[in-house]
């Protein structure tokens, strides 16, 4: 039981861990003017490519049930929707600022656990969550007259929800399916999303250079496929709460991402947040070795080793 409690800690941090590296690939293709759109279809079809290969490697099964296949498919459209509403973030407010804005997912995926499904909030899960949230009030404060961009911040929030309702959905959408089978589904949902999306806006998927169509693959290979593996896993381990608030990773790297390589100015404000932010991390964990059942529900599907 220790052992599978570490190891859903250790998943859940890479997951968020490689999650904050986004903003070291996506700023580069929004200045080099490759379209978002086309960059989000080829980084979902790319991460469907190689979680593909990797079944077929493994011998793990791609078969799903009939009736999980509208689950994968609203799935791949939640977490689609995050990657879209995340990149127009990025458009209104920094990207270290923005993928701190995000973690606000931690207190929706609470609340919804809580009054949809009638699990307890612990003490510890509700200082760490407040924490996090004045975390993410000091960062969302710009510039230097400290106005809060509230239209950035609005956009993120968008995000969060979706991202939110996609962790829900994983943890209870009671699917008869390995990790990994779930994961390519849900991918390659979203590169279809992102398919219909870039053609009905005219001709754009064959115009990207095989440069950039190289720094896309490694792009997903790091931010979807090493992290949405390793989230679904850390899920089935320690629950949907837990895992969502050990992302507080996620911003942490993606701000310091955002400073050293893109010239973010590190303000007061920034750091205090990210403070903020690690310290609700510290708590959650002290907190779930406080508990005897570490999960927060029974309700899980089978994952591959």
């Amino acid at each position: 039981m220790r052992n599978s409690i570490v190891k859903g800690y250790l998943f859940a941090a890479a997951s968020a861990i490689s999650f904050g590296f986004i903003p070291l690939f996506i700023i580069p293709l929004k200045r080099a003017g490759v379209s978002m759109d086309a960059t989000l279809f080829y980084r979902f079809l790319f991460a469907a490519v190689m979680i593909g290969a990797y079944c077929l490697i493994r011998k793990t099964s791609l078969k799903i049930r009939q009736r999980d296949l509208p689950k994968l498919v609203v799935m791949g459209l939640l977490y689609a929707l995050s990657a879209e509403f995340l990149f127009l973030g990025y458009d209104a407010m920094s990207a270290g600022i923005a993928s701190t804005v995000l973690y606000v997912y931690p207190l929706i995926v609470a609340l919804i656990l809580h009054f949809g499904f009638g699990e307890k909030i612990s003490l510890m899960t509700n200082i760490s969550i407040g924490l996090a949230l004045m975390g993410v009030a000091f960062m969302s404060w710009e510039g230097e007259n400290m106005q809060f961009n509230l239209r950035g911040t609005l956009i993120v929030l968008a995000s969060a929800l979706a991202y939110a309702l996609y962790m829900i959905v994983v943890n209870k959408g009671k699917l008869q399916a390995s990790g990994v089978t779930v994961t390519f589904y849900s991918v390659l949902f979203s590169s279809a999303f992102y398919a219909v999306k870039t053609l009905a806006g005219g001709p754009g998927l064959f115009t990207i250079s095989p440069a950039n169509l190289g720094f896309i693959a490694v792009f997903s290979l790091v931010t979807v496929v090493i992290s949405v593996l390793f989230i679904v896993l850390a899920i089935n381990l320690i629950g949907s709460a837990p895992t969502a608030i050990l992302g507080a990773l996620e911003p942490a790297v993606a701000v310091w991402v955002s400073v050293f390589f893109f010239d973010e100015k590190a303000t007061w404000s920034l750091m205090a947040g990210l403070v903020l932010v690690l310290s609700a991390l510290l708590v959650n964990i002290y907190g779930a070795k406080a508990r005897p059942d570490h999960t927060h529900s029974s309700t899980r599907y089978k994952i591959d080793s």
